[in-house]
């Protein structure tokens, strides 16, 4: 049985080379279809995925909107009034909610740093700020801001990874503890480990209480990217949420913070518990609707046509296999009828086409995944630049208040601008099934083809 084998298998291979002719035309197939199927696979699973990480998040996180027209409206009978905003009791309240997935929270507060190197001049001088409903107050100008937060990891730039922490420093561990910019960094020749100090831009609380200058120990220096016509100032330090609600330091820092729930479908329960936790009227909740819209969905469509792209090829390609691989049997036919005429049976036969043809799908798989996973990227790019522009240069839509403005759509939530077309196991998998099945059908209709002829006969035909 085993030299039955070897003969077989010692004479599919022996074949690949006697007609190189007829059976690179069937490889170039084979591998036009691997290649194209590979790329339309990685699209299509790379979008699917970028797709679930935008739907869970968007589905979940829960935007506070100010509602303007109420706002207006209070302030032109009042021009004393100022938009209640959070307060870090509220934030802890409404934290609370069983309906939370999580929480993050953090605080920000102007200030200065007079031993510190700024980028740009420092001005000294003294300016009057009034809000509305307060009094007057004597602020110095900013020259920094400082960021507060419970974990300063779950920052908005070092999750997005639009900043990293160098190597040899920790995110702040102890209140008194902070991140700081390299730009501010080499400046001022600071190193982790070393002290830096900074104070509120006002002078005093609102009691008229003097407040005080913080001390705070470099736990490590952050390298930020910044976009086309972004500036790096170096202006943002990152410091604990805690420091920042200290009243000996801060006159009012600035609250926000990222709800996010566990089941989207909580929203309205939740709201109702916010509003009696004690949030403002002036305030709606609900999720990012214009971001779901705009990201998401033409990530969906861009799946969508990989997976039609993907049929297409199967179809078209399963297609031209099945005639060709008449055609060659057909053109065969006389060394079938010798190799049965020596006694070869119809299954050995059909055995011996089925292996040439793995063996030919074989070299292709892996040279169509190398060019598929070399060619997945360009097109993945291409893809989602069509898919993104067209979305954010639809009509306006309304968001957030507050938020950013992407192609007139005004949303907190940045849109995808990349996409990762890397190879996994699953494509792979995917691939050597696709192979598998296009080797079936090509084998099958050869085999089929090859039982039809009787040895003699086509022994006579030739004669």
């Amino acid at each position: 049985m085993s030299e039955l084998f070897m003969y077989i298998f010692k004479n599919a291979f022996q074949n690949l080379f006697r007609n190189p002719g007829r059976n690179l035309m069937t490889a170039g197939i084979f591998l036009l279809i691997i290649t194209m199927s590979c790329v339309a696979l990685v699209v299509c699973n790379g979008a699917n995925d970028m797709a679930k990480q935008y739907k869970d998040r968007l589905s979940t996180e829960v935007i506070l909107n100010v509602n303007e027209m109420k706002v207006s409206e209070a302030w032109e009978k009042d021009e004393t009034f100022r938009k209640p905003g959070l307060t870090d009791e509220l934030i802890q309240k409404i934290a609370a909610s069983g309906y939370l997935k999580k929480t993050v929270y953090s605080a920000q507060m102007e200030a200065v740093a007079d031993d510190l190197k700024y980028t740009e001049s420092n001005d000294y001088g003294d300016i009057e700020i009034q809000r509305a409903g307060e009094d007057p107050a004597k602020t110095r100008i900013p020259q920094y801001i400082l960021s507060g937060f419970e974990d300063v990891s779950q920052a908005e730039p070092f999750q997005s990874g639009q900043a990293k922490l160098a190597e040899g420093g920790t995110f702040p561990g102890d209140d008194n503890e902070c991140l700081i910019s390299d730009t501010l960094a080499e400046l001022n020749g600071l190193k982790p480990g070393d002290t830096i100090r900074a104070k509120s831009i006002y002078y005093t609380d609102k009691q008229g209480n003097p407040l005080e200058e913080m001390e705070l120990k470099v736990s490590g220096i952050y390298h930020r990217e910044y976009g086309e016509g972004e500036k790096d100032s170096g202006y943002e330090i990152f410091t604990k949420y805690k420091i920042l609600t200290d009243p000996r330091y801060t006159y009012e820092p600035v609250f926000y913070a990222d709800f996010f729930l566990k089941n989207p479908r909580d929203l309205e329960a939740f709201a109702r518990e916010a509003y009696a936790s004690g949030l403002s009227e002036y305030y709606s909740l609900g999720t990012d609707t214009v971001a779901y819209d705009a990201f998401v969905k033409p990530i969906e469509q861009m799946s969508i046509i990989a997976m039609i792209f993907l049929c297409v090829v199967l179809v078209l390609g399963a297609s031209i296999l099945l005639i060709l691989s008449s055609l060659i049997v057909r053109e065969r036919k006389y060394e079938i009828g010798v190799l049965r005429a020596m006694g070869m049976k119809k299954s050995k036969v059909a055995a011996q086409l089925v292996l040439e043809s793995a063996l030919i799908m074989g070299v292709c798989l892996i040279m169509g995944i190398v060019l598929g996973s070399l060619f997945a990227q360009p097109v993945t790019d291409m893809l989602l630049a069509n898919q993104m522009s067209q979305a954010l240069d639809g009509p306006s839509l309304a968001g957030g208040m507050g938020g950013t403005s992407f192609g007139g759509l005004a949303t907190d939530n940045r849109p995808i601008t990349h996409i990762s077309a890397a190879l996994g196991l699953t494509t792979i998998m995917e691939l050597v099934g696709i192979a598998l099945v296009l080797t079936g059908v090509a084998g099958a209709v050869s085999a089929a083809c090859a039982m039809k002829y009787e040895p003699m006969r086509i022994l006579r035909e030739r004669n």
